[in-house]
């Protein structure tokens, strides 16, 4: 709870939480209304001060991030910043951990979404995409660094389970032999193009970003979110059984994340849905 920085909901009620985490900038440019340097630049000095204000490199684990950012708005990390701070993280020998809940397993185009960035992370936690749907999550690092942990004290009631290990498995080794990673890509690139056109045309459409079959569509109406207006335009796409959720801090954000089998067909029959649901609502 305490690292659930997307939306009050998830901690409303269960203060006070656990000390000794620190939230700093992400570097979000649609939202800041910068360029991506600017931005960037922006967040490092951000997280700089914090190194001098609220805690000291000394005493910190680790620091914590999602390649793209999930429930926080399908806001993909700029590569400069990924590598910013694994040199923060080399210097200060701080561990760099990334969330791969929601992005790992081909879902960005990559099997996993450090690849973008080419920086490796010390600790990767991964789960979701894992299993096909059967309850799974997992942690990998390095052998030296696990090697660290006294054996016997790391372990869990259904660590290992045979049922959810031979689903991973198998997910594994379907995503490989068929393809699915380089489909990711090259669909997400086909919805990504679709979804940039359809944004030519409706003003209310702030923002198109993401990586691979994880795309967010902004919705924004007078210079500020419009969770109505995208609430409506999700009900009139699931009218047209077309099913899609929504994210971001103000829920005015629309995420796209297709099944990795998704063919072109499907991608152009989805973002024909979306426009009619949009032109929709923006007449009504």
């Amino acid at each position: 709870m305490a690292m659930s920085t997307s939306k009050t909901i998830y901690r409303v009620g269960y203060q006070p939480l656990p000390t000794g985490v620190f939230v700093s900038p992400f570097p979000y440019s649609y939202r800041y209304g910068w360029d991506e340097d600017t931005t960037i630049d922006f967040c490092l000095h951000e997280l700089e001060l914090l190194l001098k204000t609220q805690t000291t490199p000394e005493e910190i684990a680790a620091i914590i991030i999602e390649p793209v950012l999930g429930e926080g708005g399908y806001v993909p990390a700029p590569n400069r910043f990924m590598e910013a701070l694994r040199e923060l993280c080399d210097k200060h020998q701080i561990l760099l951990i990334i969330d791969e809940v929601q992005t790992g397993f081909g879902r960005t185009g990559k099997f996993f979404a450090f690849e973008h960035s080419g920086v490796l992370p010390d600790i990767m936690v991964m789960a979701k995409g894992l299993g096909s749907g059967v309850p799974i999550s997992g942690i990998a690092s390095s052998r030296e660094l696990m090697s660290h942990w006294i054996p016997g004290s790391h372990g869990g009631t259904y660590g290992g389970g045979a049922l959810a290990t031979a689903a991973a498995l198998a997910t594994v080794k379907t995503i490989r032999e068929e393809g699915l990673v380089e489909n990711a890509a090259q669909m997400g690139e086909r919805l990504m193009d679709g979804l940039e056109e359809i944004k030519s045309r409706f003003p209310i459409i702030g923002d198109v970003r993401g990586l691979g079959l994880m795309v967010g569509v902004e919705f924004m109406s007078n210079g500020h979110p419009d969770k109505v207006i995208t609430k409506a335009v999700q009900m009139a796409c699931l009218e047209r059984k077309l099913i899609l959720l929504t994210c971001g801090s103000y829920e005015n954000v629309i995420r796209w994340v297709p099944p990795l089998v998704v063919n072109a067909g499907q991608i152009d029959e989805a973002l024909t849905v979306f426009e009619e649901s949009v032109a929709q609502v923006m007449s009504s």
